[in-house]
């Protein structure tokens, strides 16, 4: 038998908190979409014996009539594989929730109750159990209490809920459960939602697995995303990752000390970029440089955006200058940044000491004419 196992979609997500912009935000909703249809193809396409949502298809508080349209148009399109959907923390079977007003197509199960109940795959020798989050937090945890008759069938599961041992340390658990106290006696697989990266649940018996999110939401989730292809035989569970993002996250830093010029930067930014799928980068470029390339930077976004599908830089240079050889030259300059260096030096605070090091930079590069980047303004703003 083949299933399809995938979760954690969050179609009309919102990404205003991840501190991107308006437009990136709309091309990743959409493209959410894509990825789901492309999910959807591949399980028409291999036949597969059962589709296996397990929580987040939707964010419930955003989620459009649109959406909806297009979910049921999907499922529409491969009547001859099983759907079934067990409702999540963002998705919860609630009054109000689609899942409960909208009609669904005959081969969609949504699974409505906060206990395990059982769905058989029409014309398979295979049932699926499932249980659903009914509210933002669900009204008690079936962990643990799933019991399989021996029927000769088949049996897997599909559940949202957090898995202690693997729980990431800034998480909040959602119907917390132990991998031994979730496996159960003729069980063959249980498909997992909540965690946003592919992971296997070490278990003695029932195979357990989180899919991921198919694509990152935002630069906390780097790295490549999958969907997971189940076969069920005699000779056991066999699970492989299919990797499913069409653009990856990535954080990386680039010290610009050896920058002898804006070409030098441009040049490692574009040996950041990929071929084989579309990045979207925040980058943090530190390191002492001169002055004159930091005035370049906005320049060097604009060089290299094409190459990316966003780009985020983070100036965290400091101007290569010796500031206290410059005080000694008889100079109005030289008057200027010795002042600065002693106000600097009496600074009452960290934070008045950073805004006057920042005057005299500013200040510097204005007497001798140079381009200089407002930093956190230009650079971590633009799209």
């Amino acid at each position: 038998m083949k299933i399809i196992h995938t979760a954690d979609i969050h179609l009309d997500a919102g990404f205003a908190a991840a501190g991107l912009p308006a437009s990136f935000a709309n091309r990743r909703r959409q493209g959410l979409r894509e990825v789901f249809r492309i999910i959807v193809a591949r399980a028409g396409e291999i036949q597969a014996d059962a589709f296996l949502i397990a929580g987040d298809l939707f964010d419930l508080a955003r989620v459009t009539r649109d959406t909806v349209a297009f979910l049921q148009t999907q499922f529409e399109s491969i009547p001859h594989v099983p759907v079934f959907i067990a409702p999540g923390n963002h998705d919860p079977c609630m009054p109000g929730s689609p899942y409960l007003t909208e009609p669904w197509p005959a081969n969609v199960h949504v699974f409505k109750q906060p206990e395990w109940t059982s769905a058989p795959a029409p014309g398979r020798r295979l049932v699926v159990h499932g249980f659903a989050f009914d509210g933002w937090d669900i009204s008690r945890n079936p962990f643990g209490s799933l019991a399989i008759e021996d029927d000769g069938a088949a049996h897997v599961a599909v559940a949202h809920g957090s898995e202690r041992q693997h729980q990431p340390p800034d998480g909040q658990l959602y119907a917390p459960f132990d991998a031994r106290a979730a496996t159960a006696l003729r069980l063959s697989y249980l498909a997992l939602g909540h965690f946003h990266n592919a992971t296997e649940i070490p278990a003695n018996g029932t195979p357990m697995y989180y899919s991921g999110a198919p694509e990152g939401h935002d630069f906390s989730e780097t790295g490549p995303h999958y969907y997971l292809e189940v076969d069920l035989d005699d000779d056991g569970v066999r699970v492989t990752r299919v990797p499913s993002a069409q653009i990856v996250y990535e954080t990386r830093a680039i010290d610009c000390s050896s920058a002898a010029s804006s070409q030098d930067l441009i040049d490692h930014l574009r040996a950041l970029a990929r071929s084989d799928v579309k990045l979207a980068a925040r980058v943090t470029l530190c390191g002492s440089c001169p002055l004159s390339l930091i005035g370049e930077l906005p320049a060097v976004k604009d060089a290299v955006a094409g190459d990316f599908e966003y780009l985020d830089l983070i100036d965290s240079t400091s101007p290569l200058e010796d500031y206290d050889e410059l005080a000694r030259d008889t100079t109005s300059l030289g008057e200027f940044v010795c002042r600065l260096n002693q106000a600097i030096l009496d600074a009452p605070d960290p934070a008045c000491k950073a805004a006057l090091e920042r005057a005299r930079e500013v200040g510097l590069a204005a007497y001798r004419g140079q381009r200089i980047g407002i930093r956190g303004i230009e650079l971590g703003g633009m799209a």
